[in-house]
């Protein structure tokens, strides 16, 4: 039986049962999931032309997250200075939007609904004084430019498809991303 084995995090194929520790199997805790996988699927996956084909899988969100191809993108509804907006992704497990492409800066349209200004992952590092997204890379000029100053306490802000330099420690809404859950 796989019952409890699919809750939590199994380290070293260990976990816990009635207080007491029991040691898995790498083969029974993989066909464990599967199982409890294949269980989900037509609960929570959308079918396919009326079923669901063997071996595919389906891309979930957390409530309230919209999925878009790969991710998962949430819009907070109160107002943080960019640092705690930053905290609070990270609290979510996840970071701030890292937009990659136009299709995800289209996307994100859908997402903001007209806010005037949201936060995102984007900060100008103070060493370099240039813009650098939360995951550690550099924005490409050539793909997005920022209006405003690149200097000091700057971090960006998104209103429609225009990126602009604010003072990190205003409060505006925020966006998070991650990746999405396949089962």
């Amino acid at each position: 039986s796989c019952e409890g084995q699919t809750r939590g995090t199994l380290e070293n194929n260990e976990t816990v049962r009635n207080n007491q520790t029991e040691i898995i199997s790498s083969t029974e805790c993989s066909s464990c999931l599967e199982n409890f996988r294949s269980r989900l699927k037509p609960i929570l996956c959308e079918p396919h032309n009326g079923s669901l084909a063997e071996g595919s899988g389906c891309k979930l969100c957390p409530r309230d997250w919209q999925l878009h191809g790969d991710k998962c993108y949430w819009l907070s509804k109160e107002r943080k200075a960019w640092t705690r907006s930053h905290e609070d992704c990270s609290r979510k497990s996840s970071r701030m939007l890292v937009i990659q492409n136009q299709e995800e800066m289209d996307f994100i349209q859908d997402v903001i609904r007209g806010e005037s200004y949201v936060w995102i992952g984007l900060k100008v590092t103070l060493r370099q004084g240039t813009w650098t997204w939360v995951d550690g890379s550099p924005l490409d000029p050539a793909r997005f430019s920022v209006s405003g100053p690149a200097e000091g306490n700057r971090c960006g802000r998104l209103k429609g498809t225009q990126i602009q330099s604010e003072i990190c420690g205003f409060e505006l809404k925020w966006i998070c991303q991650k990746e999405a859950a396949m089962i």
